[in-house]
């Protein structure tokens, strides 16, 4: 008998292991990389949306800083960093080493590393030394964000010993750099340069650490290093399209998200004297047509109208509505209500009003980087399926970006090894529109060539920039410059606008709140999530981004530094 039951124990004890439920030790790691990476693109996407609102990239509905968001809104963004970011790459790399596939190791590493320190970003303190301890510790405590970025720099570091290790296992699937340990190794080194440079305001030792990595010049410098996520068209299980596009583009016509005026008449209007003059004659010769002053105008927005005429006070009901008295300012032609006359319909800053019967007028997303539509002058609705069938990119790191980061570090910190700042701003306009240019391409879709800029006037543009960095005549004013063609380039990154928003407030001339005078301090950091803060005993206490002082540990800026 005390055979049969020590036998029948061993027995059951096997069948302990579901083999439906695997174990993490015995997961495939190439498959556990996939899901780690898909969740930080949900991640990536989510807090991006948020950033660009607020800073005026995409419409954000306002019309008060304190009251526009509530802690629910940051659930999802904190609940895919954490449970699944964070705890699948903490469970994974001790199986990928022990099988010596430190490639996947290394980029669980790195991926977890840019998401901490995107909480650090947008929350400041939040949990990481005891944010994974599972039953053993339900409730972890914040951890200082200072803490959490030196953290994320030892992650980094932590992957490019892994990536550099030689006689690593293969792997077979992913969806960024295809395997490339070289590519990986020089991302990891590329967002220590971004995280250092996010301190620079606060560390006098990150000078010297910034100078070593730019001479080093390990960094993305060319598009094909660019680390971005890349959509396809299946519009259905599941769904792969940007989620841009999918929002933008159905089969039941405009009835998209609003896109911010104040975006596109910085790209289409700002640097010329008529906002009325989008596409006519930006050259400023009368009665000539030329093509768009920005070549990436058509690139970035699709206009489903391209006049106003049919325009009244039902569809657009500012339309009928004076200027605010706030909008003046006798620098800048600030847009209210629409960017133009040319059909750019989106929304103003803070305005929170009800959608009237506008559908089929908002500009859309365009080819790039959503895999929207290319903007021929169609003036045609927009459909399911329609351009590049949302085909589109997350844009997460560029060379361009890499090139306007140097430009700011030779301006701010006189860190020139990688070329003074005017060259270093040219070179990234140039690569920002070499890049969205060549984006359909990648995509299959191939706009009508009377619309595709040419050389003469991808050049024109450059000399406007470089013209306006050498007229601007204090070092604050020609960081404006650089930020500003910055702030271009970022479309489809609302993470790196409001880092850059906050690090340094430019550009200069953002668009006050449509509805209010004084929408309130600006949201320096979001609220802690309300999945946090209710089921956690030991949460930080509850922060009013609306209020003084919620700045995150790198911004010592003062609250009216943005508006």
């Amino acid at each position: 008998m005390a055979f049969s039951i020590v036998s029948c124990k061993k027995t059951l004890e096997k069948l302990l292991n579901n083999p439906n439920l695997p174990t993490p030790s015995s997961a495939d790691v190439d498959l556990y990389i996939n899901e780690v990476e898909l969740s930080f693109n949900s991640f990536f996407t989510g807090v991006g949306d948020y950033s660009a609102a607020l800073s005026r990239q995409q419409n954000w509905g306002g019309p008060l800083y304190q009251n526009a968001y509530s802690p629910p809104s940051f659930d999802g963004i904190w609940t895919t960093a954490y449970s699944s970011v964070i705890n699948n790459a903490d469970a994974l790399i001790p199986v990928a080493e022990s099988q010596s596939k430190f490639i996947q190791a290394g980029i669980a590493e790195i991926l977890k590393a840019y998401t901490l320190g995107t909480l650090v970003d947008v929350f400041n303190d939040v949990p990481d030394s005891q944010s994974e301890l599972g039953t053993a510790n339900p409730n972890p405590k914040v951890d200082a964000a200072a803490t959490v970025y030196a953290h994320v720099q030892t992650l980094l570091d932590a992957a490019i010993t892994d990536l550099s290790k030689p006689n690593a296992a293969a792997i077979t699937s992913d969806l960024f750099y295809n395997g490339s340990a070289a590519n990986w190794i020089t991302l990891a080194n590329t967002l220590k340069l971004k995280f250092y440079m996010q301190t620079r305001l606060v560390d006098n030792t990150a000078s010297a650490k910034i100078k070593a990595l730019i001479v080093a010049n390990n960094l993305i410098n060319t598009p094909d290093q660019d680390f971005q996520f890349q959509y396809g068209t299946t519009n259905s299980s599941p769904d792969s399209r940007s989620e841009h596009y999918a929002e933008d583009y159905k089969a039941s016509g405009g009835e998209g998200e609003y896109l911010s005026n104040y975006f596109m008449w910085t790209v289409a209007a700002k640097k010329y004297n008529n906002v009325d003059e989008v596409l006519n004659d930006p050259g400023r010769t009368p009665g000539t047509v030329v093509n768009d002053g920005d070549p990436r105008l058509r690139y970035y927005f699709y206009r489903q109208v391209d006049n106003i005429n049919s325009l009244d006070a039902g569809t657009t009901p500012c339309i009928v509505q004076a200027t605010p008295a706030w909008y003046t300012n006798v620098n800048v032609d600030y847009p209210y209500c629409l960017p133009g006359t040319k059909g750019y319909y989106g929304r103003d800053h803070g305005d929170n009003s009800a959608a009237p019967p506008d559908a089929n007028y908002r500009s859309a997303w365009g080819i790039y980087p959503a895999g929207g539509q290319f903007d021929a002058n169609q003036a045609a609705l927009v459909s399911l399926y329609m351009g590049g069938q949302g085909a589109g990119i997350n844009p997460i790191w560029q060379s361009a970006f890499t090139k306007f980061l140097e430009a700011e570090a030779a301006l701010t910190l006189g860190i020139t090894d990688a070329g003074d700042a005017p060259t270093l701003l040219t070179a990234g306009v140039s690569a920002s529109i070499t890049k969205v240019i060549s984006f359909p391409g990648t995509i299959g879709v191939t706009p009508p060539a009377a619309f595709v800029p040419t050389s003469a006037q991808i050049q024109t543009y450059v000399d406007l920039v470089s013209k306006n960095y050498t007229s601007a005549t204090t070092t604050q004013a020609k960081l404006n410059v650089v930020m500003s063609e910055y702030y271009i380039a970022l479309w489809g990154n609302g993470i790196e606008a409001y880092n850059n928003l906050r690090r340094t407030g430019m550009p200069l001339d953002l668009q006050p709140a449509a509805t209010t005078a004084n929408p309130g301090i600006f949201m320096y950091s979001f609220f802690y999530p309300s999945v946090y803060e209710n089921r956690n005993l030991n949460a930080a206490p509850q922060k009013n981004p609306g209020l003084a002082g919620n700045h995150v540990f790198w911004d010592n800026n003062p609250d009216n530094f943005v508006k």
